[in-house]
């Protein structure tokens, strides 16, 4: 299991990593519109088209970095006073929401991809985007996630079953929490949340 939790961590990884070379390519041609149309009152529409795409795109890719990272929002006010198995099984409920939540997205997407697909859609656009393809790898983000949150509830049940409740905080708990034993370091405890 460790092995796969590795290799799904790198793959999302590497997705952050392009898609971040997208968001700088946003910015740079963003900057470069805005120039020509304060130098030359040259516009260039696609640019703000292609933007939303990539934006879209990438934000569903990074989803399941940020769930290895563990830092998607969670309240610890309850969490940080409980013992190691409660804890694991309040991440694995956690897990388990998050879970039901992303398959629902997920199937919804699927549908209006499936409906682009039918119709043929396009943007109505300059461009005229067939919207089959931001929406396929925007769809494809989402289901990448959704696997992630599979195995890796999958992961911590296993953990739990074989009485290794302390180990799911390592990759499944809220992080400060996880590093100091289940008790927050003043400054996080006053605030009463984290992020994971």
């Amino acid at each position: 299991m460790q092995k796969l939790h590795s290799f799904l961590y790198r793959l999302s990884r590497l997705s952050v990593w392009i898609f971040g070379a997208g968001y700088l390519a946003i910015a740079l041609a963003t900057t470069a519109d805005v120039l020509m149309r304060w130098l030359f009152s040259i516009s260039t529409p696609a640019v703000y088209e292609v933007s939303g795409y990539i934006f879209a795109v990438a934000t569903t890719w990074g989803f399941a970095f940020v769930l290895f990272e563990r830092a998607h929002v969670r309240i610890d006010v309850v969490y940080q006073a409980l013992g190691p198995r409660l804890r694991a099984l309040a991440d694995l409920l956690a897990l388990l929401a998050l879970t039901l939540f992303v398959a629902v997205l997920t199937w919804r997407a699927w549908l209006t991809l499936d409906e682009t697909l039918l119709f043929d859609s396009r943007a109505r656009t300059a461009l005229q985007t067939p919207l089959w393809i931001p929406q396929s790898l925007w769809l494809a983000g989402l289901a990448y996630f959704l696997l992630c949150l599979v195995f890796l509830s999958t992961y911590v049940l296993l953990l739990i079953l074989r009485g290794r409740s302390a180990e799911v905080g390592t990759i499944a708990g809220i992080p400060h929490v996880a590093q100091h034993g289940g008790t927050a370091p003043g400054a996080a405890a006053t605030r009463g949340g984290s992020a994971q």
